[in-house]
């Protein structure tokens, strides 16, 4: 018997964890977010096959973490491409610099419109006033009447 592992044992080392992303599919995700790899790229690159990584971004748990990532470079190369924008808007091409200032003025507004708080579904109910012993409301008088007037029947009289 030899001291070296077993190959399941190595490939066990390098596989994530029951819905966690880490070792070769946390760097394959790296690549093609972080890189611009494609797929079978990056797949290669982090030591997968490209089936491999194909599957798993069809769990939600990898979709998920890639969507992160992806999120963050999103933000991370917003105030480069504002400055783009601000260098077209004073470009010589009028119509880029139209839409550069149109695109600008959107984002702004955007920011301003959007909500401070996270959305999340549901039910809120408010109560804005409390009852007061005024609100109640009018007895009404149910004892019959007896007067010999005729309310509301068909001109018979009762006596």
């Amino acid at each position: 018997m030899t001291d070296q592992p077993t190959r399941q044992a190595i490939a066990v080392k390098e596989r994530s964890g029951k819905l966690t992303v880490s070792g070769k599919l946390a760097r394959a995700i790296e690549f093609m977010v972080w890189e611009g790899a494609r797929r079978q790229d990056a797949a290669e690159k982090a030591g997968l096959k490209d089936h491999s990584l194909r599957a798993a971004l069809r769990k939600p748990h990898v979709l998920q973490h890639y969507n992160a990532e992806l999120g963050v470079l999103r933000e991370s190369v917003r105030a480069k491409n504002f400055h783009r924008l601000d260098e077209i808007a004073d470009g010589p091409n009028a119509m880029a610099r139209v839409q550069a200032i149109r695109t600008m003025e959107g984002q702004a507004e955007e920011q301003r419109n959007a909500p401070a708080s996270t959305v999340r579904p549901g039910l809120v109910i408010v109560i804005n006033a409390k009852a007061t012993p005024t609100d109640a409301p009018a007895t009404i008088d149910v004892t019959p009447n007896l007067s010999g007037s005729n309310h509301g029947s068909s001109g018979e009289g009762v006596e």
